[in-house]
């Protein structure tokens, strides 16, 4: 490829997409940690933390991605960012498959593709100023340009999460716990990407600031146009933000719709009992709605059932379960693709999550 053409894609590559076009693709995306044992450390084994994963985000949209703890989100968000490297499978932006990229190649692609972790605590340096940690991704790119413009530019990002300027020069520890969330939005806002990756950003916050960081991140994407891949477990908050939400269990998306077709109308076993576990603080409302009690623990990522993964503790699993993969197919012609062979749709009691 010439220099021109490489430039011009470069330059499609920076470019703001139109809202409502495929910005991410990811295709069978897998993530095996080997496991190794012996006196020669050979691989014994592999942890199947993410298995066959596949699915698209939109410019300007939410999609959620739901699950118990250890189900594999963490790590298919980390995988997006090349944070680590998959296993097997693609993960197209604007139609650059990142898998197959040079570290160098990559480096140039992550202003594009930021992330934002889960601890506030732990993901801000606190031997250097807020204003350093959000200076530094500028001076990494060059997009600093000259100390005052470069104040001027982290200025303009701590206004825009919140936060006071004239703050700047102190450090992590001297804010809360959501302002310090706020600093890493703004960090993650510094070179203008078109997709943030949300690592549970709000699980380590008290409810009452959770709100506060969940409308900053909704203004932020009706203003600048954001795509976001919301990572969480908390399902009344990915109702409130997502436009369309995958569920994982054992390293596989079991189902994937509107937030409507998924919190209104799920047809996955699993998903079913993820949404009767949500608590309703209506007492009134507690006793319409059939609790699902799962049986047994979730097994091994290292020793996954055969067939469905969810069959040992599906009340629904019939021989065919364990034998057979069931694929994730639109089984009803309604667009919403489910994973198992017995799907069916169960009406949930919808929650409010105000």
């Amino acid at each position: 490829m010439s220099t021109t053409a490489t430039a011009a894609s470069e330059q499609d590559l920076h470019a703001r997409s139109p809202l409502g076009t495929e910005i991410l693709r990811v295709e069978s995306l897998t993530k095996h940690f080997p496991i190794r044992g012996g006196l020669f450390r050979r691989q014994v084994g592999a942890v199947q933390a993410v298995d066959d994963v596949s699915f698209a985000v939109r410019a300007g949209e939410t999609v959620g991605l739901v699950g118990e703890s250890g189900c594999g989100k963490s790590t298919t968000g980390r995988c997006i960012v090349r944070l680590l490297d998959p296993t097997d499978g693609q993960i197209y932006f604007k139609g650059v498959d990142l898998a197959g990229l040079t570290s160098r190649r990559m480096r140039e692609l992550r202003r594009e593709i930021q992330i934002m972790f889960q601890d506030p605590y732990a993901s801000l340096n606190p031997r250097i100023s807020v204003n350093e940690i959000i200076g530094e991704p500028l001076r990494i790119f060059g997009r600093y340009r000259g100390e005052h413009k470069g104040k001027e530019r982290v200025a303009e990002l701590m206004r825009l999460v919140g936060l006071n300027p004239e703050h700047g020069n102190r450090f992590p520890h001297e804010f809360s716990g959501g302002q310090r969330q706020r600093i890493g939005v703004a960090r993650a806002l510094a070179l203008d990407p078109q997709l943030i990756i949300l690592d549970e950003p709000v699980s380590a916050l008290d409810v009452s600031i959770q709100a506060q960081v969940i409308n900053l991140l909704d203004e932020l994407q009706e203003r600048l146009g954001l795509a976001y891949l919301f990572i969480a477990h908390d399902l009344s908050v990915v109702r409130h933000l997502c436009d369309r939400v995958a569920v994982m269990y054992l390293g596989k998306i079991v189902e994937f719709g509107t937030k409507h077709e998924i919190f209104d109308n799920p047809t996955h076993p699993y998903t079913q009992a993820l949404l009767s576990a949500v608590p309703i603080t209506d007492p009134r409302m507690r006793g319409k709605r059939e609790r699902i009690m799962l049986e047994g623990d979730v097994p091994s990522p290292s020793n996954p059932p055969s067939g469905c993964r969810f069959r040992t503790r599906c009340w629904k699993a019939e021989e065919i379960c364990a034998t057979e993969v069931p694929e994730l197919t639109d089984r009803f012609g309604h667009g919403h693709p489910s994973a198992c062979h017995f799907a069916e749709p169960r009406a949930v009691l919808r929650v409010d999550p105000s």
